[in-house]
């Protein structure tokens, strides 16, 4: 993941965070009047996850007392933080050669020994 995706995720959950202090309650309070598991919620908060569904942290805002445009700022930035995490790597780890390559040269079959 790059640094600007990694910003993405990373102000999703800051927003997150913000709703969170202005409650009195703690993750796991939250997390049981939403129906969620407590880590999953503090993973959330914290950056290390962004849900693959929008309702979970709607419902969250809504529970922290966020205003409509709160939410809708809230639902930009699971938009670009989803986005950031579903792309594919780019770390410069090798890729797989595709079916019926060989890595070495890239053609069918390079590496049979010819007429054996």
């Amino acid at each position: 993941m790059t640094v600007s995706e990694q910003d993405e995720v990373a102000r999703f959950a800051s927003l997150l965070r913000e709703f969170k202090e202005r409650t009195d309650r703690s993750y796991g309070s939250l997390a049981r009047r939403l129906g969620m598991n407590t880590s999953t919620l503090h993973r959330y908060c914290a950056g290390d996850a962004v849900p693959v569904d929008f309702a979970p942290v709607e419902r969250f805002a809504a529970l922290c007392g966020a205003t409509r445009e709160e939410r809708l700022e809230l639902h930009h930035r699971w938009l670009l933080a989803a986005e950031a995490r579903r792309r594919p790597r780019t770390d410069g780890v090798a890729r797989e050669a595709p079916p019926g390559t060989e890595p070495a040269t890239g053609t069918p079959g390079a590496s049979r020994a010819s007429g054996r």
